[in-house]
């Protein structure tokens, strides 16, 4: 059975060195989002883990995005840089079959990051890894 981090850490290292993670201006990070950044950071984080002989977890890989200023100055969705890393998001994590662990994109969704002007790709991934 592999640890919440050892299972952030497999995730980590399959979007370290990537197009996605070349892409964004901030951070690749499984220790949480660096306090008061504005950078399009990618943060790893497992929302639940069961164990057995089929160890199955959900691991979030959130994308932070900068709103922009529309023509008369209110924040609104940067759309165009959105769906670029939605693009390459799913280019690198849809699916993922290593020697001991398996992951595939279960659910992707862009959401607002309250109290701030930014949106988020929140990409669910199902992380599979056999105990015998």
């Amino acid at each position: 059975m592999k640890s919440d981090g050892q299972i952030k850490t497999d995730v980590f290292k399959v979007i370290q060195g990537s197009e996605l993670e070349n892409a964004v201006t901030g951070v690749l990070s499984k220790r949480g989002r660096p306090q008061g950044s504005d950078k399009e950071d990618i943060i790893i984080s497992v929302l639940d883990s069961r164990s057995g002989q089929l160890q199955e977890a959900f691991v979030n890989v959130n994308i932070y995005v900068k709103d922009i200023q529309d023509n008369k100055k209110e924040f609104i969705i940067n759309d165009v840089r959105i769906d670029e890393l939605c693009a390459l998001s799913i280019d690198v994590l849809e699916t993922c079959n290593l020697y001991d662990f398996r992951f595939i994109l279960d659910k992707q969704r862009v959401l607002k990051v309250e109290g701030r002007q930014e949106h988020f790709i929140n990409n669910r991934l199902l992380y599979r890894q056999c105990n015998e």
